[in-house]
């Protein structure tokens, strides 16, 4: 080794744009993170209704 920075070990397709660096899990992990969210605030809580 020469002293010089080694970039990382490419493993498979990644979108890259000025400093982000995506894989394409990396983005499937987002999606499901951003569906779970939106479902959170969508779906209401259980109720028990004590009547």
């Amino acid at each position: 080794m020469n002293g010089q920075l080694q970039p990382p070990i490419h493993a498979g397709w990644a979108w890259q744009y000025q400093w982000l660096n995506l894989s394409v899990a990396d983005m499937i992990v987002v999606a499901l993170m951003v569906i779970v969210f939106a479902l959170a605030l969508v779906l209401p809580f259980p109720r028990e209704d004590n009547k």
